[in-house]
């Protein structure tokens, strides 16, 4: 026959200041009236010897031992009882006892079923306590479950900062493309992060200048090689990437935000790529108070750096960057672009060329663009599979799209190609093949432009200098998120560099 089962209602009693009937001093005595203690009830222990853990509390006063067997008249007065001896014929009084005196009592052996609660397996942390119950069908599974809430709870009491990833610093666009993670592929690596015990809460950032993670994790995941295989980056040499802890994730997300990390340093597409990873990861749920936080104040600190470099930086987003190095080269106005991408680049890139005298071809994937007042004689939509039909008669080609292969490659596209063209690639992945370059077609990528753009502005290093004393102003920032940390509150689900 199997183990009865009843249907249980959880509750947390307030026992401070009230008396707790204990009758058994054996080992199952000793676990119920520890975890008595913790409530602050005043403990009654009735039985002839007991081990010497209860001896040792009876000695210090902490609970009122009276050696004797169990008389009903123990009862007085008591607002529980727990009947744990090892005869089940005096548990069993006991229970018809106190149920003749309406006071709740639970049985530690068969009789518990008769009895009227149970205590589940419990977990304590701090001020976190934790109750597992299979309304006494499994004993051994409320323990299993019990003992990984507690390693879990473990690990969140060890929660740090973390940022994992790479980013054109540390490896060249044509190295960095096989890291990225354009969705879906990006949900089901986050999937498989959102299992990792310790990995307490997530966001990818995923642009086409950097991969990364950015989590709250517990300082044992936080030095474990999980998420670097994951990430793939276990196949990279240690100089590839970064790994940022505590106080460096958080000036690290602060830097990004400010567009400092930026192909083009102050740019201002970071702010809304940050927004939607964090959107996506509250949309899956792998983001809470912790990461939502952070990233608000990471993106309140960045509004501070961005108000300090601005006088010296002159901020530029990567489609201004890409139109200037145009103008610096000695590309005359009046020819004939083709623009692939309809997204915040794109639009971009097409009202900087309308304003230089070109005429488009503006090619779309799903959403078909706005036409700029003013300009609807001078501007072709198309889809992409209609590319080429149009490549042919592009002086100039700038593509700017969110793909997993090239857009233009070398077998169907190279033929179209007239002599003299340029192709400006500012997406990431690739969106141009590289191989198409050649003496009679001129490629630039995201690198030469970022090269470009630098060695042309001159102030990016004092950008940097005044960027870092920002932060040193900010650190109660850090502060102030440590120690929220430790106790969030609930916070509802909140709210790409290309």
């Amino acid at each position: 026959m199997g183990r009865p089962i009843r249907k249980t209602f959880p509750v947390n009693m307030m026992l401070e200041g009230r008396t707790v009937l204990v009758v058994g001093g054996g080992r199952v005595g000793q676990h119920k009236i520890e975890l008595l203690l913790d409530s602050g009830a005043g403990i009654r222990l009735v039985c002839p010897t007991c081990v010497s853990e209860l001896t040792d509390l009876a000695q210090s006063g902490r609970i009122e031992h009276i050696a004797k067997r169990f008389d009903p008249a123990d009862l007085e007065n008591a607002t529980l009882v727990f009947a744990c001896t090892d005869d089940k014929h005096v548990n069993r009084a006991v229970l018809e006892a106190a149920r003749t005196r309406q006071i709740p009592c639970c049985c530690s052996d068969g009789n518990w079923a008769d009895g009227d609660f149970v205590t589940p397996a419990i977990v304590r942390s701090d001020d976190i306590l934790l109750a597992v119950s299979t309304n006494g069908k499994s004993s051994r599974r409320s323990r299993l479950i019990k003992d990984n809430l507690k390693r879990h709870l473990d690990t969140i009491n060890s929660t740090d900062l973390l940022v994992l990833g790479t980013s054109h610093f540390y490896l060249p666009a044509d190295q960095r493309a096989p890291y990225h993670l354009p969705s879906p592929l990006r949900e089901s690596v986050g999937a498989m992060i959102h299992l990792i015990w310790g990995v307490h809460e997530f966001m990818i950032l995923n642009t086409c200048n950097r991969i990364e993670v950015v989590a709250a994790v517990s300082q044992e995941t936080g030095t474990c090689g999980i998420l670097r295989r994951l990430l793939r980056f276990d196949q990279l040499p240690e100089s590839a990437y970064y790994v940022k802890r505590g106080i460096d994730a958080f000036n690290h997300l602060c830097l990004v935000s400010a567009g400092m990390r930026s192909q083009t340093p102050g740019e201002f597409h970071i702010v809304s790529q940050l927004k939607e990873a964090l959107e996506e990861a509250n949309a899956h749920g792998w983001a809470g108070p912790i990461i939502n936080e952070w990233a608000s104040t990471a993106m309140h600190v960045s509004k501070a750096i961005r108000h300090t470099v601005e006088p010296i930086l002159e901020v530029s987003e990567i489609e201004d960057v890409a139109l200037r190095y145009l103008d610096g080269h000695g590309i005359p106005p009046g020819k004939h672009a083709l623009v692939i991408g309809s997204g915040m680049v794109g639009r971009g890139l097409t009202a900087g060329l309308l304003k230089r005298g070109f005429t488009l071809d503006w090619a779309y994937h799903a959403n078909k663009p706005e036409v700029p007042v003013g300009a609807e004689g001078r501007i072709n939509r198309i889809q992409l599979a209609d590319i080429p039909s149009v490549l042919p008669r592009a002086d100039l080609v700038f593509s700017a799209v969110t793909v997993t292969e090239p857009v233009l490659t070398p077998a169907a596209h190279a033929p179209l190609l007239k002599s003299g063209v340029y192709l400006f690639d500012l997406g990431m992945p690739h969106n141009i093949d590289p191989a198409l370059q050649s003496d009679a077609v001129g490629r630039v990528g995201l690198d030469e432009l970022k090269s470009w753009y630098r060695t042309m502005n001159g102030s990016i290093e004092k950008a940097e200098t005044l960027a870092n004393s920002v932060l040193d102003t900010h650190s109660e920032a850090y502060d102030h998120l440590c120690a929220w940390c430790q106790h969030p509150p609930v916070l509802s689900s909140t709210p790409k560099e290309s």
